[in-house]
């Protein structure tokens, strides 16, 4: 069991996958400040319900998602409308057990760490998922990410897909808390299949 600060967003963040954040609020800011001077990250976690900015946060923990990610910032810039936009990458999988706002309104957890995924080499099926990670990689928003596309394992190609691909983030949810790579990826067809 372990204490770390909580960032509760309307998006899962994957495994192995990225996502840019754009920060305003002051608890985030001090958080991603810490963060650099420290080396360290925060957890991600799905809100299921509510809003990302601060209204009336009464730290109930019914809104957020038991799953969850731990985040480590991977890039960092001042952007054009003034707010500090940052870059964040998916370290490993937890299972939210409390937590609680601290006195900056800031959420932090008492988070337990699941076991990393088995690396399975990609099945030879997988060749044209691969080849749908190399196309997304090509559109501008995807290529500002930076993300890894050389993937010869199933785990972090199947999450970092699940990442990119446009669907609900309650899709989402349900791949990042599949635990076997093979069948996220077998999902992953499946769902690919649905959209054409």
């Amino acid at each position: 069991m372990e204490s770390i600060p909580l960032f509760p967003l309307g998006s899962v963040l994957l495994p192995g996958a990225r996502i840019a954040l754009q920060i305003f609020e002051p608890r985030y800011v001090d958080l991603v400040s810490e963060c650099l001077k420290t080396d360290s990250g925060f957890g991600v976690l799905l809100l299921r319900r509510g809003s990302e900015v601060l209204q009336n946060d009464d730290g109930d923990d019914t809104r957020l998602a038991q799953l969850g990610t731990y985040a480590k910032i991977v890039d960092w810039n001042a952007l054009p409308n003034g707010l500090l936009g940052i870059t964040v990458e998916g370290q490993r999988k937890f299972r939210l057990l409390s937590s609680h706002l601290d006195a900056n309104k800031l959420h932090r957890a008492e988070v337990e760490w699941l076991d990393d995924e088995p690396l399975i080499s990609l099945p030879a099926h997988s060749v044209e998922l691969k080849n749908l990670l190399q196309q997304l990689n090509r559109h501008p928003q995807v290529a500002r990410l930076n993300m890894r596309v050389d993937i010869d394992d199933a785990s972090t190609l199947g999450c970092v897909l699940s990442q990119l691909l446009p669907i609900e983030e309650s899709l989402k949810f349900t791949l990042l808390a599949e635990n076997d790579p093979l069948a996220r990826l077998e999902k992953l067809m499946i769902l690919l299949d649905d959209m054409s």
